[in-house]
């Protein structure tokens, strides 16, 4: 294994960038780990991920307060999230370029004052417009805090052992899915939309508090003049681009079904704001296993061999689910069902995509592959929101069906581009 270079070398010390075909078949080489003791880590991602994903997770089961207070048509329910990952598109790009230059600390301190500033811009809003322009300020600062947490994870810890860091730091992501939707919902139902956006305000400005104190800072690259050559080799990697269709797939349908789930509760099975709340803490507690059981199952047997079979059983659940009607039992026993399959597969994805390059270029590669994704979940949960209102008895049957597609079509895709996993590895 060769020496570790400089975190601050210039440029000229890495001017040959491997290849699309040589970067499917080497193992980067990665410096070695600089956190001796990962907990530390541990928890900062995870307190950051908990109030980021509780953020997005509380648009569904609070859509249909939203549209009421704002008085808007479900139609255009899908803006709300469609405003949001476009803010993150926006910022992503940037965000990987300061990851590089200014360290990943820093860009997630900044990232999470960002979104403290959107929620209270959240909680002032009086109008539709004003709200969805908040919300895109959100966004931006989440998409800019997940990214430089995974590169910070990239950069010091081994390929071998991130699946089980990325599974813990998972079970926040998971968390804030499972109990963020009833926290929220028992809160506007006791006080109002403003205050639980001035909350979030507070909570995000602690995690920026907490970043600065317990993350050390990571000494920034000194290789401004090579950015745009540096988005270039990420995009002749093939890898990359496997990985970017998958998940875009997966974002276009999954990320539609969820946001509407909520509206689906309400309109087909009646349930007010304390209900719906209840069915998404119920049928989410077994995401809070998928993912570090996802994360230890795939450094046992493989990243890819179990992405493959968690996305498969994935696309056959999703078109299940929107034909019970009558039974709310079965509805959230499906709900589980998804949300675990779903859990399973963080780790893995995370874990492949950290591979797929060498360690310098990381950052800019994470930032391409969320800014695709990004755009694609915009403009996903925007269509989706007309599927869902073309009929008012089965658009959301139509989403679970074109869910199932995606998933299904990402299949060969994942199988045919993305590397395998190395022959052998060094911690």
């Amino acid at each position: 294994m060769s020496e570790p270079r400089d975190p601050g070398s210039s440029r000229s010390d890495t001017e040959s960038i491997p290849e699309a075909d040589s970067s499917l078949n080497e193992e980067p080489q990665l410096s070695k780990p600089r956190i001796e003791n990962p907990f530390p880590l541990i928890w900062v991602g995870w307190w950051v991920t908990v109030i980021t994903v509780s953020d997005q997770a509380m648009i569904s089961p609070l859509l249909p307060n939203l549209l009421n207070y704002f008085g808007v048509d479900i139609q255009y329910g899908g803006q709300i999230t469609g405003a949001y990952f476009l803010g993150a598109a926006s910022m992503t790009l940037i965000a990987g370029v300061l990851a590089d230059r200014v360290g990943c600390r820093n860009v997630l301190v900044a990232a999470i004052s960002l979104v403290a500033v959107g929620e209270i811009g959240a909680a002032l809003a009086k109008s539709f417009g004003l709200f969805l322009a908040a919300r895109t300020l959100v966004g931006a600062g989440s998409a800019a805090a997940s990214l430089a947490l995974t590169t910070y994870i990239g950069l010091h810890i081994p390929y071998k052992g991130r699946g089980k860091i990325m599974g813990l730091i998972g079970t926040g992501f998971f968390l804030g899915n499972t109990f963020g939707p009833f926290i929220v919902t028992q809160f506007v139902a006791r006080l109002s939309l403003q205050s639980l956006f001035i909350g979030l305000a507070v909570l995000a400005a602690i995690g920026s508090l907490h970043s600065v104190y317990t993350l050390r800072g990571d000494p920034p690259h000194d290789r401004i003049a090579g950015s745009w050559r540096d988005y270039r080799s990420v995009l002749k990697n093939r890898g990359f681009w496997g990985l970017v269709i998958v998940q875009s797939l997966f974002t276009f349908g999954v990320m539609g079904m969820i946001q509407f789930f909520g509206e689906w509760l309400e309109s087909v099975h009646g349930m007010d704001t304390k209900e719906r709340g209840v069915v998404f803490l119920i049928g989410g507690l077994p995401i809070l296993l998928g993912s570090p059981i996802g994360g230890w199952l795939c450094d046992k047997i493989g990243k890819k061999p179990f992405f493959v079979a968690v996305t498969f059983l994935l696309g056959s659940v999703t078109c299940v689910l929107p034909y019970i009607e009558q039974n709310v039992v079965g509805v959230i026993v499906l709900f589980g069902a998804v949300g675990f399959v779903a859990a399973g597969r963080y780790s893995a994805y995370h874990a492949l995509t950290t591979r797929l390059i060498e360690e310098e270029l990381l950052g800019h590669l994470l930032a391409l592959r969320n800014f695709i994704n990004y755009l694609v979940a915009a403009s996903g949960v925007t269509l989706m929101g007309f599927v869902y209102s073309s009929s008012e008895t089965t658009g959301y049957i139509r989403m679970g069906w074109v869910t199932t597609a995606m998933l299904m079509v990402s299949i060969p895709f994942l199988i045919r581009m993305v590397p395998g996993e190395p022959v052998e590895e060094e911690a």
